[in-house]
C-alpha cells in the first residue's frame, strides 16, 4: 500500500539538530501597591509572586537549563534569582529584554471595527503599527543573537508581557491586532525551538500548568499595567 503523504512533505524543510530551546518566561506577580512609591524599574514581586516563583522554579529545574537571561527590571531579576542560585548559573542581564511601553495601543479595538475604520478613528494608528514593526524587528535580532551565542543549549529568558508578545508575534509575523489580542500571564512560560539551520518553531505559548490554579486577575484591568 502506498504511504499517504500530505502536500506539506514536498515543502518540508530538512530539520537538523542540535536544537536550541528558548523558554520565554514572564516575571511573577508584582506588588502593584508599590507602583505609587517606586519607579517602573524597581517594582518588586508581591507575596503572591514569590509563591508563584516557587512553582515556576520546580518547572524550570526539570528542564536542564544551560543559560539564564533577564531584563534590567527588578521583577524579572527577582523571578530569576533563586532559580539561578539553585543551578549555580550567573544571570546575564540584557536591556533588550526590558518591558515595552505600549502607551495608547490598548485603545485600538478589534471587534466591530475594520482596519479601515481603525485608521480613520485613530490618528496614531499608522505610527503605532510602524513602531510595532520596528519592535518586532528588534525582537527577531534579539532571538537571533541569543540563538547564535547558545546553539544546542536550553535558554530561559526572564522578561515581560509585551516583550514576549513582540517576540512571538515577530515569529508569527502578525500586526498590531495580533499583538494586542495575545495574553501572556505572569509566571507563564512559552517555548520556541530553533534547529541548526535557523528554522524556528513555537512549541507552546503562555503555559501556566506549573501553577496550582489559574491566575486570579482581571485581564482588562491589568492590561495596561504589566
Amino acid at each position: 500500500m502506498k504511504k499517504y503523504q500530505t502536500s506539506y512533505v514536498k515543502i518540508k524543510p530538512k530539520i537538523r539538530g542540535p536544537y536550541t530551546s528558548i523558554y520565554l518566561t514572564r516575571h511573577c506577580h508584582v506588588d502593584y501597591l508599590a507602583k505609587t512609591k517606586l519607579n517602573d524599574v524597581d517594582i518588586p514581586l508581591s507575596n503572591i509572586g514569590r509563591k508563584q516563583r516557587a512553582y515556576l522554579n520546580k518547572k524550570l529545574l526539570s528542564l536542564s537549563i544551560d543559560e539564564i537571561y533577564a531584563s534590567e527590571l527588578a521583577r524579572a531579576q527577582q523571578t530569576a534569582e533563586i532559580f539561578a542560585k539553585k543551578i549555580n548559573k550567573k544571570i546575564i542581564i540584557d536591556k533588550r529584554l526590558n518591558e515595552i511601553n505600549w502607551s495608547r495601543w490598548y485603545k485600538i479595538k478589534y471587534f466591530n471595527m475594520s482596519e479601515e475604520n481603525r485608521i480613520k478613528k485613530f490618528k496614531y494608528y499608522h505610527r503605532t503599527d510602524e513602531r510595532l514593526n520596528k519592535i518586532q524587528v528588534n525582537a527577531r535580532h534579539l532571538i537571533r543573537d541569543i540563538y547564535l551565542q547558545n546553539k544546542g543549549k536550553k535558554i530561559v529568558l526572564f522578561s515581560h508581557g509585551n516583550l514576549i508578545r513582540a517576540l512571538i508575534t515577530s515569529i508569527l509575523d502578525v500586526d498590531i491586532i495580533g499583538f494586542l489580542s495575545m495574553e501572556i500571564y505572569q509566571s507563564s512560560v512559552s517555548k520556541i525551538v530553533i534547529d541548526k539551520g535557523g528554522y524556528i518553531k513555537i512549541n507552546y505559548i503562555n503555559s501556566i500548568c506549573h501553577l496550582p490554579r489559574r491566575p486570579n486577575e482581571n485581564l482588562f484591568l491589568h492590561a495596561i499595567s504589566d
